[in-house]
């Protein structure tokens, strides 16, 4: 069975299915609790969360499956363990760089402001670096596969 060629079957995907680089509900998502990261109830964060996770929910999948359809299949088992273990390593990275920003914020605020209040801080500076993230991943990915 003759496979695609990487660049012109990712360049058909990108067309058909570009969306799912960065689902709309992932997005609003991560702007909520940017813009809301100092006033966030539990209900609100409940919400907010399975909206998130709703648009990676949407994305993971085909970008997976799009990934593994350009490699032979005698590759796709590799495939399939390289994708999954730098999906756990970035989240891993993200969990690390959102902890030292928390905790920057928190050192560099500890004596004018009460804790929490740095806390709150320190998380909305999380959110905010991981919404630049997302968005140059996004523009990266459209930019990428033409």
């Amino acid at each position: 069975m003759p496979r695609h060629q990487p660049s012109a079957y990712l360049s058909h995907t990108a067309r058909r299915e570009g969306w799912l680089a960065l689902p709309p509900c992932r997005w609003v998502a991560l702007l909520i609790f940017t813009l809301a990261a100092r006033h966030l109830a539990n209900p609100f964060i409940a919400t907010a969360y399975v909206l998130y996770m709703a648009g990676i929910g949407t994305c993971m999948g085909s970008v997976m499956t799009s990934a593994l359809r350009t490699l032979a299949d005698n590759q796709q088992t590799e495939g399939n363990a390289i994708l999954n273990t730098l999906q756990q390593f970035a989240g891993a990275v993200g969990t690390s760089l959102s902890a030292v920003v928390v905790v920057q914020s928190q050192t560099h605020l500890a004596g004018s402001q009460a804790y929490t209040t740095t806390t709150a801080v320190g998380t909305q500076n999380a959110f905010i670096m991981l919404t630049v993230f997302a968005t140059v991943i996004w523009f990266s990915y459209f930019k990428v596969v033409k």
